[in-house]
């Protein structure tokens, strides 16, 4: 086991969550630079609104924690749009996915599609 897991256990993990944090800063950045190639202009509007719609409650809670603890490794766009997502509001959807996708219809009994697969 390598030290980075061993403490990682010992933080109360899991031997997986260093890589699955990971993951998710990588996949955080990759959003957060596709919505500031296709629209500049609210690219952190748009990375918070996916965040928000497709990332399962587990996901935002961790990268939430990442960011409060520094956000190391975030790209410029998705820090703002995790920033946002910290707070309890619901963003206005920015493209149609998440129209279709919207928050709290959970509630209506609908199967909600998820990043988490």
């Amino acid at each position: 086991m390598t030290a980075e897991r061993g403490q990682d256990l010992a933080a109360g993990g899991t031997a997986r969550s260093g890589h699955t944090l990971e993951r998710l800063v990588y996949m955080a950045n990759q959003i957060a630079r596709e919505f500031g190639n296709q629209r500049p202009g609210d690219s952190v509007e748009a990375t918070w609104d996916h965040l928000w719609h497709f990332w399962d409650p587990r996901m935002r809670a961790l990268i939430v924690s990442h960011w409060q603890s520094g956000g190391e490794g975030l790209v410029d766009i998705a820090r703002a749009a995790v920033a946002k997502l910290a707070s309890p509001q619901a963003p206005e959807p920015q493209t149609k996915a998440t129209e279709f996708n919207r928050a709290g219809d959970h509630e209506d009994g609908r199967d909600l599609m998820s990043d988490a697969g």
